[in-house]
């Protein structure tokens, strides 16, 4: 009986211990269950009690957390808390394992927790690459994963810890018949040894903007009193005048002419001397008068400039929105899932919005130049007065009088010494000479009002992602503490797009190098359609011609093939190439010396304005909606990046005809929105420095975000408002008095009175 029950027991135990074993591999074999053991804290005191490296106050430490940890105190268990583990989403694309930078500091506040660790922490990004068998993860997926450990643990120790670890998870991948492999790459603390107080660019920086706060605030303060005093002595003028029965000065002047009127209502200071108007060029209260006033310009007839430019930088700014959430998310594979969506391809070919800006930049360079000459041949001529050409005083939609558009300054006295028409078909020496001098001083004048908010964006986007480099858990793709303060002198010569983009200090700002590039192709155009304009008209079309062919041949050379999901692809080659962008540029030249020449009064037939409107917004919805399968094969790819910026700006010419003659309609209004005037003064500024916005502030993120559309454009919306309150005072502070000084120092503002 006795042997009986004996076998019976051995029975129920073997059967048991099988069943176990088979159970246990079961569970074992799971490649989601092998995954979620990794970087597992529990495992360390087996390491810690075998051959290591660890220093000797490090692994005193780990010993006392890790006993903490499995006695289940709750200081260790916040310290394997705040240290990245298995995180969904791994087969859909995640890469960060990140824990919490912010709660491995914060368990160690003693003045709010009953129950802290016994030493300091800190908190450290370890970079792994890990590849699970042919399906789960078959090529190696790059990790980064966060690690809070004692202070006492430098990144060796932390890498140590981790390469022996990678032997017990290989251990159990191989008893369990599991293909996987599991490598640490580097470790690095964060934050790192960056500081940024020590920074000498930081102080050269401050002391600059120091500099002009107190120039600013003098200025305003100033400008308030000369306000103040102007305003008494019109109150009293105005006394003087009821008494006596006398209509005012102004009154008189608003009898004579309604635009004097409209002048005069805006005064509201005296005109100063040369270098009172030098301190007041940085006064708040007039530059931001002309930045944020909404009263239409007088000859309104381009205001739908204004919307078009406004928008282009809304699209620029969600398709790097996009590119943004992209990087940080946990759930990359959903980019695809975006990607696959229809609406998807107006991020995907949003490379024509800066197209826009070229065609604008190409319209309002022409229609100055012309203005400009006209009025210097009337003055010549000696047909009227200096001052009874109101035509020609007029600006062009704020763009001259704000000088706060992205490519055009105030030209009007720049061209005193632009050249009488000539009667003889060559150039003497003299005339040579003088449309050089013409070409250097546009030129100078315009660096001279673009450079300084350029180059103090250039300056804080270096000290920025310095920063953001020391003290993020991701590994931004951007290199610009590097690459600005290497190159950023290519920018100020505006010559960075013909560099490799690795090479790049802010690669948004390959725009500012081509449309520089441009405006010298145009002037040097213009200038010659002085005297010759078939040759300058022949000219124009070679170089767009030939802008064509270059960029078909370079197309086809790389084989490349368009896809919705690399839009930059080919950035080196040809995305970035002033030989592949010109045409919305030199389309924008004839649009604008068309309107000049019409005056903006052209009778369309209504069946032109039937087929025209149609016709542009079917070649708009083609560009950017056409790419119904997601690719274009070689031949077809060619002619979609050459001919489609060309047929861009042509869809963009008849909305500029059809609104500045009338034939706009309900389109007209909406771009021509007075309140989007001061929103499009600041397009210039947002551009430049959005990016920088949104780096700091994704980057500095202590974990990843979970890509949702809806989510992507409530942070679309954030990061526009923050870069236009970002441009306004970057344009305060140094576009707007750049603009003023010039039109000091070139003689503009002599005789004219300080207005709103």
């Amino acid at each position: 009986m006795f042997k009986t029950n004996m076998f019976v027991v051995t029975l129920f135990v073997l059967v048991y211990v099988v069943c176990g074993k088979v159970n246990s591999t079961d569970v074992t074999s799971s490649r989601m269950a092998w995954m979620k053991g990794l970087l597992d804290h529990h495992d360390w005191m087996e390491i810690l009690d075998g051959n290591h490296t660890v220093p000797r106050e490090c692994e005193s430490d780990l010993r006392q957390y890790i006993t903490a940890l499995n006695e289940g105190s709750l200081w260790a268990s916040k310290i394997y808390d705040a240290s990245g583990q298995y995180s969904p989403n791994i087969l859909f694309g995640n890469e960060y394992w990140m824990g919490s930078i912010n709660a491995c500091h914060d368990l160690q506040l003693k003045q709010y927790y009953a129950q802290t660790p016994p030493f300091p922490t800190t908190f450290h990004v370890a970079k792994i690459n890990l590849t699970v068998d042919r399906d789960h993860i078959p090529q190696a997926r790059l990790m980064l994963v966060g690690q809070c450990v004692p202070a006492a643990c430098n990144k060796d120790a932390v890498k140590a810890i981790l390469d022996a670890a990678e032997l017990i998870v290989s251990n159990r991948a191989a008893i369990a018949g599991i293909d996987a492999t599991f490598n640490t790459l580097y470790v690095r603390p964060v934050p790192g040894s960056y500081s940024l107080l020590s920074d000498p660019k930081l102080h050269i920086l401050g002391t600059a903007m120091l500099i002009v706060s107190i120039w600013m605030l003098a200025a305003s303060i100033y400008e308030g009193y000369l306000e103040r005093r102007y305003q008494y002595k019109e109150q009293k003028d105005l006394e003087v005048a009821n008494n006596n029965h006398k209509p005012t000065p102004n009154t008189q002047q608003s009898t004579e002419s309604s635009e004097e009127d409209l002048r005069d209502r805006d005064i509201r200071r005296e005109p100063c001397g040369m270098w009172s108007e030098i301190l007041l060029s940085f006064s708040i209260l007039s530059n931001g008068r002309a930045i944020l006033g909404t009263q239409r310009p007088s000859d309104g007839a381009l205001t739908c400039l204004h919307g078009m430019r406004f928008m282009s930088v809304l699209w620029v700014i969600m398709v790097h929105t996009y590119l943004t959430i992209f990087f940080i998310a946990d759930n990359k594979t959903m980019r695809v899932v975006t990607e696959r969506n229809f609406l998807y391809q107006s991020v995907g070919n949003a490379s024509y919005c800066v197209d826009t800006f070229f065609f604008i930049s190409g319209l309002l360079v022409t229609v100055l130049f012309l203005r400009s000459e006209e009025k210097k041949a009337k003055r010549k001529n000696a047909k009227m007065p200096e001052r009874v050409d109101k035509e020609m005083n007029k600006n062009v939609n704020g763009y001259t009088n704000s000088a706060l558009s992205v490519s055009v300054i105030s030209q009007e006295s720049f061209y005193e010494d632009m050249l009488d028409k000539p009667t003889t078909k060559g150039y003497s020496k003299q005339e040579i000479v003088r449309m050089t001098r013409s070409f250097f001083v546009m030129f100078s004048y315009r660096v001279v009002r673009l450079t300084p908010a350029y180059a103090f964006v250039i300056g804080l986007n270096e000290l920025v992602l310095r920063y953001t480099y020391d003290h993020t858990v991701f590994e931004p793709a951007i290199f610009d503490h590097i690459t600005c303060a290497k190159y950023w002198w290519r920018n100020v010569l505006y010559i960075n797009n013909l560099f490799p983009q690795k090479d790049m200090c802010m690669v948004w700002s390959w725009y500012m190098a081509n449309d520089t590039q441009f405006y010298v192709v145009g002037i040097i155009l213009l200038l010659i359609s002085v005297k010759h304009m078939r040759l300058a008209m022949v000219t124009l079309i070679l170089v767009m011609v030939s802008s064509w062919a270059t960029t078909i041949y370079v197309s086809v050379w790389h084989q490349y093939k368009a896809r919705i999901q690399e839009p930059f692809e080919m950035f080196d080659p040809l995305y970035d190439k002033p030989w592949s962008r010109i045409g919305p540029y030199l389309v924008g030249m004839m649009v604008g010396w068309y309107l000049y020449k019409t005056r903006c009064q052209i009778r369309i037939p209504y069946w032109v304005v039937a087929i025209g409107w149609p016709a542009s917004l079917v070649i708009i919805t083609s560009l950017i909606f056409g790419m119904v399968d997601g690719y274009f094969e070689v031949w077809p790819t060619a002619f979609y990046v050459s001919i489609g910026h060309t047929a861009w700006a042509v869809a963009l010419a008849w909305i500029a005809i059809a609104c500045c003659c009338g034939y706009g309609g309900l389109i007209n209004s909406a771009l021509s929105y007075r309140g989007l005037l001061p929103l499009s003064r600041l397009t210039y500024c947002a551009y430049l420095v959005h990016p920088t916005i949104m780096m700091y502030t994704s980057f500095l993120l202590d974990g990843p975000l979970h890509l949702q559309n809806s989510m992507v454009l409530v942070i679309y919306a954030g990061y526009a408002v923050m870069a236009f309150l970002a441009s306004f005072a970057i344009s305060l502070a140094f576009e707007a008095p750049a603009v003023r000084l010039i039109k000091i120092f070139s003689g503009g503002n002599k005789g004219q009175k300080s207005t709103k």
